[in-house]
């Protein structure tokens, strides 16, 4: 297992790990258990039916970190997958890349996601050489948002029917950090 960031909340000892297929199971347990609210602003959670899924989802970002166009992480709390973070869309010529996160309801407001995606914002800007970080969140999403403010990314628009899922538009809010 290669351990890109280790970090304690509280008592816990959380590992942001590259992702195995190993840890398939675990992850698709989590989505099963949580579908219905990470469904709500994730849609691909609704698509996630098998562990094959999840085996699939993890090769193809493996082959993604290889190449630099995503730096995808599992969140380990002492030993178990709780959730993933990840840099997306990343342009190494822009310098610039898109967070995305999503954390099991068992291990939701603690701090956890909030100390995870601060260490991926210094993997992002001191290892990869970025210059700006997006962060989009479902407007609806106020925990999501509020990440993004606790970490001081700047509140750039909000984007008024920025995604369409579950039949519908939604508007998204979009933050940026710049590596000053």
């Amino acid at each position: 297992m290669f351990v890109c960031s280790e970090f304690m909340v509280d008592n816990l000892t959380v590992k942001l790990v590259l992702p195995e297929v190993k840890q398939a199971q675990s992850l698709f347990n989590l989505v099963v258990h949580d579908r219905k609210k990470l469904a709500r602003f994730l849609p691909w959670a609704q698509e996630m039916k098998t562990v094959q899924d999840e085996v699939d989802f993890i090769k193809i970002m493996r082959q993604q970190n290889a190449v630099y166009q995503t730096l995808a992480l599992v969140v380990l709390v002492d030993g178990q997958a709780a959730g993933m973070v990840d840099v997306h869309n990343i342009s190494l010529k822009n310098e610039c890349g898109e967070i995305g996160y999503w954390l099991g309801q068992a291990y939701q407001g603690r701090g956890i996601m909030t100390n995870a995606v601060r260490a991926v914002i210094k993997l992002a800007f001191d290892e990869l050489g970025l210059h700006r970080l997006n962060l989009l969140a479902d407007h609806r999403n106020q925990p999501s948002r509020a990440i993004a403010e606790r970490l001081n990314f700047t509140h750039v628009a909000l984007l008024r029917d920025e995604v369409k899922y579950h039949g519908k538009f939604c508007d998204m809010d979009l933050y940026t950090m710049i590596n000053e």
